[in-house]
């Protein structure tokens, strides 16, 4: 009899665990210049898919000098109803929550630092953040501040309290992005998770063109061919469990997924494989317009003919057609990185960014990546 109970309450502290911890989040970044892109890679806020976005992050605001948030493509987000039309989304899914994404690697530092360093500004941000909310009819504020340094570690967290504690009588939603490795910036790992609803740690970048060998972008695991600080550092698992170490609650946490792929230039289209000499990053996308990246509809449509070569050890895929080489994310990739969420207790997934997904259904499903993570998650 008392192994029963044993077995019960071992049951049921499982089970709530599971179900406190269940990774149900879709945070879809939406690069809004998307809307402006030519051809086939134009994406705008109305083709959002808004039953496959449990967030949609709204990328980006700015900072006025004394705190305030701007609007940065008033044509894009105003006049062409960027904005309204992601909120109208909303009318489709009643459960979907829209965000102000506040920043970006762009924005840099220098804002950010004095805004978090003044109280009077930390309470201009927070009202201003509240006032875009009731304007437009958005749910929260996405920080994406690219990094604190060592000098704003307080300053950062007091700026997060601040805007948190005046969100809570709105109902409002504070999410950041953040480094991968919680060492690479100034973070107070356990203070950050008391005060946050969502941490989305950018897990991918990993290896680019700068390194002058082929390497994964978003490996989910170590590669063989890595020493030993590249396998503690510069994979989403190790990323994931450097969080969790450093004070951060798991269900809190939502793996970044990339819906790009890092590209090289071979130095020898004949040497294809993982570690192959290169000469430097690929020449820009047709849409993206961004050396050394390509969005996944880029591939979709401009390298059909592409060799892919399923990484087992790491878990992702990798392209080569003649002397350019991608690692890159596939449906399948995506949807490991869903179940790994699932496993893991996560808070879910958040993804870079979902205007270059499959919008058009070239590589054979639409929303190819996006519906991988949803089918895999649900």
């Amino acid at each position: 009899m008392l192994s029963k109970i044993i077995f019960l309450l071992s049951f049921c502290i499982f089970y709530l665990h599971c179900v406190s911890g269940a990774a149900d989040k879709v945070l879809c970044y939406y690069a809004s210049w998307g809307a402006n892109r030519p051809g086939d890679g134009q994406f705008t806020a109305e083709d959002i898919n808004a039953n496959l976005c449990t967030h949609v992050n709204y990328a980006f605001l700015g900072l006025n000098d004394d705190g305030s948030l701007k609007i940065l493509d008033n044509a894009t987000d105003i006049e062409n109803g960027g904005l309204e039309k992601v909120a109208a989304l909303k009318q489709i899914n009643p459960n979907l929550k829209a965000l102000f994404s506040l920043g970006g690697y762009a924005a840099g530092t220098q804002l950010f630092t004095a805004v978090s360093s003044d109280a009077t500004k930390r309470a201009t941000m927070a009202q201003s953040a509240i006032e875009f909310c009731q304007t437009y009819n958005f749910d929260g504020l996405d920080v994406d501040w690219e990094y604190p340094l060592e000098g704003d570690r307080q300053n950062y967290i007091t700026m997060l309290s601040d805007i948190k504690q005046a969100f809570e009588p709105h109902g409002y939603i504070l999410t950041v992005a953040v480094a991968a490795i919680p060492t690479d910036a100034a973070y107070d790992v356990p203070a950050m998770s008391n005060v946050l609803d969502v941490i989305n740690v950018m897990t991918y970048d990993f290896h680019g063109s700068w390194a002058g060998v082929t390497a994964q972008n978003s490996p989910l695991y170590a590669s063989p061919l890595d020493g030993e600080w590249q396998k503690d550092n510069l994979n989403c698992n190790s990323s994931i469990t450097h969080w969790i170490l450093s004070g951060a609650a798991p269900e809190k946490l939502a793996i970044g997924v990339a819906f790009y792929g890092h590209a090289y230039t071979l130095a020898d289209a004949s040497n294809h494989d993982l570690g192959a000499p290169s000469n430097g990053p690929a020449p820009a996308g047709e849409f993206t317009q961004n050396m050394g990246t390509l969005g996944y509809n880029e591939l979709c449509e401009f390298h059909k003919d592409g060799t892919i070569v399923w990484d087992d050890a790491q878990k992702v895929p990798y392209m080569y057609d003649d002397t350019l080489w991608v690692g890159f994310d596939n449906p399948d990739s995506v949807a490991l990185k869903a179940q790994y969420a699932k496993d893991n207790n996560l808070a879910g997934v958040m993804i870079w960014s979902i205007e270059t997904d499959d919008l058009h259904a070239l590589c054979g499903t639409k929303y190819a990546l996006l519906q991988a993570v949803n089918d895999n998650m649900k």
